[in-house]
């Protein structure tokens, strides 16, 4: 047997080992749910029987329903949560249970493959091989400290014209030491993106990635084990229902990682995603991570990657930063999480900017004020041509 999903080979032995996986990660459901406007369906599992639990590490995790840095005065559960967007599902999860996006043989085959799309922190942004095709980035980056998250609210675009092998991301790099042997980096990833060659379409989506062996090796959404989900409304993977529009309402992914003081668990958290209270998607328990007692760097910003001699697609809303609000694509209110677990505006001087493309493609403004939030802009029409070399 040779089976081909977008001209990556598969062999029989492959093929069966595939279908091992897919058994391992999608547990039997209490319900199957389906986003109308997608098309995808998500299951909903026991929360102490998902599939992050058969992770060899966390043979003796202990489930952490909520951050220690959150109360029940604060926080709405999702058993009785109404939504501020409603994520378009036919039906809700039932109580004590969690959502996640049923994995497919396709999206497993395709995040084997991934690990050529992310760089190796010491290259860059650069993908490992550069006769497949390219990254091209425009970021914000901290200099070296100590860091427990990231805050900020992230505009959302859609972006019909990013090619089918081709991928388009706004999101947030929280790393371990880079400074350390090769290998070691340890990294968690969030944001939205449109990867058509995952999902077969060109929704904007909700995303988390996370490597442990210097982007050697990865995970995409819950496609492996390990991220303990505990949300029943939103998980990794799901298209937004609504996106900024150009001269427009503005729409944001309010996205919070911070790492909880008590249990070392690094949370994954809507902060404005409920009409009274936060919504918590989950958590990396630190089990995962041999490297990432304390972020060292963070970076956040736009990316994209397109194959070898085919122009590049368009950053953050396909609009340069001089657009400004309403036009171009944002971070607002860009805030680290020092380890006294307080959020801070960065101070001028412990960050700046990077792009790896000329300003006629790819753009990144903005610099810590003296006073007030910190906005970054970014984003490009794109149009660059990778070659390789």
């Amino acid at each position: 047997m040779y089976m081909r999903r977008r001209n990556i080979p598969l062999t029989e032995e492959e093929d069966l080992e595939l279908d091992k996986e897919l058994q391992s990660l999608n547990k039997p459901p209490v319900k199957i749910i389906k986003q109308s406007f997608s098309g995808d369906l998500f299951d909903c599992i026991e929360k102490d029987k998902q599939p992050a639990f058969d992770h060899p590490a966390l043979k003796n995790h202990k489930l952490q329903i909520r951050p220690s840095f959150q109360t029940k005065n604060n926080v709405t559960m999702d058993e009785n949560f109404k939504s501020l967007l409603d994520p378009g599902f036919n039906d809700t999860c039932p109580p004590g249970t969690v959502l996640i996006r049923r994995t497919r043989k396709e999206d497993l085959i395709i995040s084997k493959e991934l690990t050529k799309y992310f760089r190796n922190y010491g290259s860059g942004y650069r993908v490992r091989d550069d006769s497949v095709g390219q990254n091209y980035y425009a970021i914000v980056r901290s200099k070296k400290s100590s860091f427990y998250g990231f805050r900020s609210k992230i505009s959302t675009w859609a972006l019909p014209n990013v090619g089918s092998d081709q991928v388009s991301a706004s999101q947030v790099w929280i790393m371990g030491d880079i400074d350390g042997p090769d290998g070691s980096l340890n990294a968690i990833q969030s944001g939205w993106h449109v990867h058509p060659q995952i999902y077969n379409d060109t929704f904007t989506r909700f995303f988390i990635y996370w490597t442990t062996n210097g982007y050697r090796t990865g995970c995409m959404n819950l496609n492996c084990k390990g991220f303990v989900q505990v949300s029943a409304n939103y998980a990794p993977g799901y298209a937004f229902p609504k996106v900024s529009l150009y001269r427009g309402k503005p729409e944001y992914l309010d996205l919070l990682i911070a790492k909880d003081p008590k249990s070392g668990n690094w949370w994954l958290t809507l902060p404005s995603g409920g009409l009274t209270g936060s919504v918590d998607i989950g958590y990396w328990p630190k089990e995962l991570f041999p490297n990432l007692e304390i972020s060292s760097y963070i970076d956040f910003g736009g990316q994209v990657y397109t194959p070898t001699n085919v122009a590049s697609p368009p950053m953050g809303s396909g609009s340069f930063p001089e657009e400004g609000f309403g036009r171009a694509s944002h971070f607002m209110q860009a805030q680290f999480i020092g380890t006294d677990h307080q959020a801070f505006t960065p101070s001028e001087g412990s960050v700046y900017t990077e792009n790896d493309s000329l300003d006629n493609y790819y753009k990144v403004s903005g610099d810590p004020p003296e006073t007030g939030d910190f906005n970054v802009y970014y984003g490009g029409p794109g149009g660059l041509v990778a070659a390789t070399g």
